[in-house]
């Protein structure tokens, strides 16, 4: 199975994005716009898991939230991959004012590279996916809608675990499927992981 680790949004974060999905941003094919179920915060992007590993991996992802306390995320400004002249994915920055994203990861690349996932050589930048550009006019609209202010609410929202997910495509698109998850802080989890 293909997975990522990723932290969920609350509702705070949640609802002004699916209300710019909707409502401000275009309807159009030249850009694959996501639905409000896939709107995360991606940390670690593993790629495919067997499933001899998966008992492995979630052990990985729970022993790095231990060494992680809750920490706070605020909704940012809008932005874009590669670069503003030619974009391709544009996404809302997350603002992370104590670092505890980065420290999650900075624990646990050390717990993944021995089950053989590599490092992740990019600067990490928290951010949430909004759409992808299908192709040249995608990009010129991407271009329009960065530079257009987006308006969005200062919101923010205590992350209290993070989640190891099945990334399954279908017809309709990807859905991703929660396979564990990792209090912060090395609190008990609450209620049964579902890969046991």
């Amino acid at each position: 199975m293909r997975c990522f680790v990723a932290v969920e949004l609350a509702d705070t974060l949640r609802e002004p994005l699916v209300r710019l999905l909707r409502h401000e941003l275009p309807a159009t094919r030249d850009v694959r716009w996501c639905t409000p179920q896939q709107l995360h915060l991606t940390l670690k992007f593993l790629g495919e898991v067997g499933d001899n590993q998966l008992r492995q991996v979630s052990a990985a992802v729970s022993a790095a939230a231990e060494q992680v306390a809750p920490f706070s995320l605020k909704l940012g400004h809008l932005g874009c991959f590669p670069s503003a002249r030619s974009p391709r994915v544009l996404w809302v920055g997350m603002g992370d004012p104590g670092g505890g994203c980065a420290r999650w990861l900075a624990a646990a690349e050390k717990l993944f590279e021995p089950l053989g996932f590599a490092r992740e050589t990019r600067p990490f930048q928290p951010h949430v996916t909004l759409g992808r550009s299908r192709g040249p006019k995608g990009a010129e609209l991407l271009r329009r809608v960065l530079a257009q202010p987006a308006g969005l609410p200062p919101r923010e929202m205590t992350v209290r675990e993070v989640v190891l997910f099945e990334s399954r495509l279908d017809p309709r698109g990807a859905r991703y499927l929660p396979q564990h998850r990792a209090p912060l802080g090395g609190r008990a989890a609450a209620g049964e992981d579902q890969n046991r």
